[in-house]
Formats: C-alpha cells, structure tokens, sequence
C-alpha cells in the first residue's frame, strides 16, 4: 500500500486478493519516532524515506507493545487485522526505554558514539579475561576446587559447548526482540556464571558456572548494536578497529592476571571475584547508556535450527577434545565426528528450506560475509593457540634442553608485545582499511603472518625474537581481523546484524575447535626421554602449522568482495522507531 504524509488524501481503495469484496479505506498510521510498533512478517510500508509520514500494512496485520493501552483493531474482508497505535501510549512506553538511554547518553560529557565504543572494550576485555586467564591458572584451579584433570580439562571446554549452543539463538533472538533486550540478558549470565564459579567449593558448580559463562552472546550481540549506531562505512571501520584494539588489550590482562595476582599473594578466588566485578560493571554501563535497534525480523524462532547446530558443533568440539585420551581411531571419537558431520548437513538442507531460518545462509553464503568468517575464525585461533605454545616454551624447565624456564607472570609478559599491538594497532587499521579496502588487507595480514611463523620456526631460542617475532605477529592479526569484521559488518543490513555476528561468533568456535588437537597431536608426537616434555622440534612443526594457516588466510581473503553500508531493509524487516 500507498500513500502520503498525514492529512494527505489516502490513495484509492485497493481489491483484497483474494477477496469477493472490497475492503473498505484502511486509515493511515503516522509513523513516529515515540511510536514502538513491531510489524509481523510481509507487512508493507510506504514512503521514501525513513524520517516521516509512512503508513503500514502487514498481511498479518500490525501488532502494538504490550505496553501500549489504546489500541483499536479494525477488521477488513479476508480476516486481516489492522491496528491503530495512539502515540500518546507509544511515548509512554518508549519515553522508558530508548528515550531516557539518549538522554543519558547526552548527559555524559563525551560523544555517544565514544562512549558506546568505550562500553563495547570494556565487554570485550571481560570476555577475554573470563576466557584466557584461567588457562595458565588451571593447575591452581583444580587444587582449590578439587577438580581431576578431565574435569579441568571440561570446564575449560564446557564454555565453548555451551556457546556452540547457545549463542547463535541468542542473536537470533536479537534481531527479532531487540538487541538491546538479548544484549543484557547475555551479560546478566555472564555476572551469575562469574559469580557461580567464585562461590563454588567443589567441581560441579564451577563447571556449572563455566558452562553459564558461555551462553552468553554479548559479544556478537555488541558488535551488532555497534553496526546499527555506525550508520557510515567510516563509523563501522572506527568501531571495529575500537573492539580490535580492546581484544588486544584483552589478551595482555588476560594472561598477566593471574600471575600477578597470585605473585602478591592472592588466590584463585580473588582472580575470580575480580572477573566477577568487572562483569557486574559492563552490565551496569550497557543497561544505562546502550541503546536499542530500530528494526525487528519475523517473529518467528527456527528452534530446531538451533538444536541441530548445537548438536553437530557439540560433537566437534568432543569428539576433537577426547580424541587424544581416546585414540583418533577409536568408535567414540570417529561415531562423534561422524554425527557433527551428518547433523551439520542436516542443518545446512534445514536453513536452506526453512521460512524463518536461524541463520539465513543465503546471508552467510554472500562472498561479503563468508570468506570474511574464514579469515576472522583462522586469524583468532592463531593468535590465541600462538599465545599457548609460547607460553608453553616459555615455561618449559631447563632440563629439557630448551625453554627458559619462566613462571606463569613471566610467560604473560613474553605475551605483551602482540597483546600491545593488537590494542592499539587495532584502532590505526580503520584508516588503512579505508584506503585499500578489506580485501586487500586481510590478503596482507596472512602473508604477514606466514612469513612471521616461518621466520620463527628457525628463530625462537633468544626473548629478543620472541619479542619482535610476536609484535610482528600483533601487526598481522590487527589487519587481518579488523578487516574481515570490518566488511561483514558492512555487509549485514538493518534487522541482519545479530544474525551475521552470531553466524561469526559460531564460525569461530568451529574453527577454534580444531586448532588445540592439532597444536597438542604436534606438540605431543614425541617427547624428551624421561619426561612428558615436547621435543624441541615438535615446536618447529607447531610454527610452520601456523604459517600453513597463514597462507590460507591469504588465499581466501582473495575471495572476500569489498562491501559498503547498505542500510536498506530486508523484505522481512520493518522500522519501529526513528533514532534520536
């Protein structure tokens, strides 16, 4: 339907199709931006542009916030509904919510978009430091929660599961709730998984914790909000190049925490409790200063998607994670390989034929977004399985030959160059971007990064090569990852955004998945006599893994298509509110 601003004649009666008769003059709604209409699935809309004077129409009819109270439906032929929302219930409802977060915002003394920023680094250092500091603590970890080496090993991964699971329903849940809802409800389990393991005296509830922690999507669902706030190619460079710089940081706290804690005399407990504060903190910052989308998808949740997801990238994820302790032959490991495989491609036949898929992949298949993913997922589990095997060197005892024998704060330190790059390399690649486009600049970082792990396979036995090896290293990762987050950002459009990040955030973890068993089968194959210690040449191999990974980063970021913002809506998308 059509039809003008208000107090414009209403276009022509149109047939129902349908329908015997004629429906009678549908009245016109004047959109407003105190007006918080959800519209169902195929409903229309009119006019050119966005800021004033639609009318909508919805084959399922237009639907009020429950909050609203005068609301008159009118019946038309055909048995179509059709609402009328007064704007006097709509400021009510929405002056609450996304009104009273701009005014908060326009209250602080920075920019908006700054501040928004600054909250988005602030989530992405905790979810960094809930995830790596407990790696070089898990010895500690087990003694003070009485934990064997399995369960350690599990509550290591029972955050990733979990995540698998749990994270892509989220965004969904997002695009079509509203981010901002599934944005605190993510950080609220986060604070009560923070909590849990800082409270657990045994190894049920810390696992339980642990598995909490990852159900939540605040990061993907972040990323989102920071795609709908940057409404230019420039803002979504800035933003990305902002949370690549805290993931930086993120890394350099994460693996200096602990060790320093527990060089001071602290505890475990006391590491804990501190991710638990810093938690609590982004979720206090994010309910009072972040604001909503404008836009919702089709009200509809594809639970089975997400079940089949869950249950192929569980399978992965066990089945690589025990196929050390069980044998890469075994029936457990290959009938769980087998099953991710099978429900994988039962997912992949499911999203392509279902109406209201949990992630669309005819999305996720454009060149903009897919190759993007690959190189975001390769690029982040170099960097974080990279860290491991250094600090493994770095702690590995002088009677092995090799190594040089450090604590878990001095293996942390060893780690600071690339985390430094990354945290502010990742703020200077927006720039860089801009000129030679993300293709370009994620095809440079993996050369980069192979070239850095070649050069190490024959050069890590002096700090000052560590040093400039891994600083190199950070160079790489900011470009590559900046870059590939940068374009499929661009490439999501209004009411898409927690879908294509919380597709990347899945891809990640597939990816992820893979390279501890690979690192460990390379690190393992042979050890020094007398000791469960790697051979020194073990680590050679490890190295040029990496720079194979690097090549390949390089391959298919040739694939990605350069992307701009595209701020028209899907079909299956409406506006419900104007910003600002």
């Amino acid at each position: 339907m059509s039809c003008g601003p208000r107090n414009e004649p209403m276009a022509p009666k149109l047939a129902d199709p349908g329908s015997r008769s004629t429906p009678p003059v549908r009245r016109s709604v004047r959109w407003s931006p105190r007006d918080p209409l959800r519209f169902s699935r195929g409903g229309g809309y009119s006019h050119d542009a966005y800021p004033t004077g639609w009318s909508y129409y919805g084959r399922k009819g237009l639907s009020h916030h429950p909050s609203a109270t005068a609301v008159r439906p009118l019946l038309r032929d055909g048995g179509h509904r059709m609402t009328e929302l007064s704007a006097k219930a709509g400021e009510a409802s929405l002056t609450a919510r996304g009104d009273s977060v701009e005014r908060r915002l326009n209250a602080v003394p920075i920019p908006a978009s700054l501040m928004i920023g600054s909250i988005g680094s602030l989530l992405v250092i905790s979810a960094d430091t809930e995830t790596l500091s407990v790696v070089p603590l898990l010895g500690s970890l087990n003694e003070t929660f009485h934990m064997s080496a399995a369960q350690g090993a599990w509550s290591l991964s029972a955050t990733g599961i979990a995540g698998a699971a749990a994270v892509p329903l989220l965004a969904r849940l997002g695009d079509i709730f509203g981010i901002r809802r599934l944005l605190l409800i993510s950080l609220l389990l986060v604070v009560v998984g923070n909590v849990m393991c800082a409270v657990a005296t045994g190894p049920t509830i810390f696992i339980t914790g642990r598995t909490v922690l990852g159900m939540s999507a605040a990061y993907p669902l972040f990323y989102a909000v920071l795609r709908l706030r940057a409404a230019t190619t420039g803002g979504v460079d800035r933003a990305s190049g902002l949370m690549t710089a805290a993931m930086g940081a993120g890394i350099s706290i994460s693996f200096l925490l602990g060790g320093f804690v527990l060089q001071q005399g602290g505890t475990v407990r006391l590491v804990l409790w501190i991710m638990t504060a810093l938690s609590a903190l982004v979720f206090v910052l994010s309910w009072a200063f972040v604001p909503d989308s404008v836009t919702r998808t089709q009200p509809r949740v594809d639970y089975l998607g997400a079940v089949l997801v869950a249950g192929a990238l569980s399978s992965l994820v066990i089945g690589i994670g025990l196929g050390n302790k069980w044998g890469w032959t075994s029936l457990g490991t290959l009938g769980l390989i087998v099953a991710a495989v099978v429900l994988l491609g039962a997912w992949v036949l499911w999203e392509l034929h279902c109406d209201n898929p949990l992630m669309d992949l005819r999305i996720m298949r454009r060149r903009e977004v897919w190759p993007a993913y690959l190189a975001a997922g390769l690029v982040a589990t170099l960097g974080i399985n990279s860290c491991l095997a250094v600090s493994n060197y770095v702690q590995t005892p002088a009677k092995a030959g090799y190594g040089f024998g450090g604590t878990v704060l001095t293996a942390g330190l060893y780690l600071l160059p690339v985390g430094l790059i990354i945290a502010f390399g990742g703020s200077l690649m927006a720039p860089v971007i801009r000129v030679i486009g993300p293709r370009a600049s994620s095809v440079a970082g993996g050369v980069l990064s192979a070239a850095v792990f070649f050069w190490f396979a024959g050069n890590h036995t002096h700090t000052w090569q560590y040093i400039v090896e891994m600083a190199l290293f950070g160079v790489s990762y900011a470009l590559t990852y900046t870059a590939a987050v940068t374009n499929y950002l661009r490439a999501a459009r209004p009411g898409e955004g927690g879908m294509v990040t919380g597709g990347a955030r899945v891809a990640n973890t597939a990816i992820a998945s893979l390279g501890p068993a690979v690192v460990t089968a390379l690190l393992t194959a042979s050890v020094v006599p007398g000791t469960k210690i790697p051979q020194p040449g073990n680590y050679d191999r490890v190295w040029i893994f990496f720079a194979v990974c690097g090549l390949v980063i390089a391959g298919v970021a040739m694939l990605i298509r350069n992307s701009s913002v595209d701020q028209s809506l899907p079909t299956d998308t409406q506006i419900i509110a104007k910003r600002g």
